[in-house]
């Protein structure tokens, strides 16, 4: 990942923070020179001693899992906010078109669920998430035996051990504090409520001066 001085993000809590809040991951490796790519939900958990796992399943019909053996290195890249900004909000300095955005890139180990159990688990654990962010409290305790059962045949859970994140986080810090308003100003003006185009002009909000990291 090109991550220039003023745009690196290093913090493993800010990034942890964002993989949580944007959970829909690209999973990528490669097999003898093959490229593979997944989209898919992964949740990030960590142990007391601060290790960091992620969880995920994918259709058993996915060629991908079949590829992938114990302890495969794998990425997972995750993408926050993200914009086009129009160089009509420049208010200092002209400059050109560009596109402000955040990702983690997450590397690590691939490990298939040993067994129905741990598959139950990582798919209870999905549900629960995902339903209690909407504020609704379904579970797969509501379905028949026989549902689950035919759910937990047609997919592979897996868990992925972290090794590495790193992060990027390209919102205008090599700005003026005049060009980051105008282009707040324009983003909340000119594109209406888009959730992306909103989160990205809260982050430019919070930004400081940084001019002297430019790159």
């Amino acid at each position: 990942m090109y991550r220039p001085a003023c745009y690196r993000e290093d913090d493993t809590e800010t990034l942890f923070a964002m993989i949580r809040a944007q959970p829909f991951a690209t999973l990528v490796s490669a097999n003898a020179g093959d490229p593979l790519a997944t989209h898919l939900p992964l949740l990030l958990g960590q142990d007391a001693g601060g290790a960091a796992t992620l969880i995920g399943h994918m259709a058993r019909g996915n060629r991908h899992w079949r590829a992938l053996e114990r302890d495969q290195p794998v990425l997972a890249v995750f993408l926050g906010p993200h914009a086009y900004i129009s160089p009509r909000w420049y208010r200092d300095e002209p400059d050109v078109p560009t596109w402000n955005y955040a990702a983690a890139h997450v590397r690590g180990r691939w490990r298939r669920g040993a067994d129905l159990e741990s598959t139950r688990r990582i798919l209870a654990a999905s549900v629960e998430h995902f339903e209690r962010a909407m504020g609704a409290d379904w579970s797969l305790r509501e379905l028949e035996e026989s549902l689950v059962d035919k759910l937990e045949q047609g997919v592979v859970a897996f868990e992925i051990a972290v090794d590495t994140v790193a992060g990027v986080s390209k919102m205008g810090q090599d700005k003026t504090p005049a060009d980051r308003r105008g282009v707040v100003e324009g983003l909340r003006r000119e594109c209406g409520a888009g959730q992306q185009r909103q989160d990205v002009a809260r982050t430019m909000d919070n930004i400081k001066d940084n001019r002297s990291g430019r790159q």
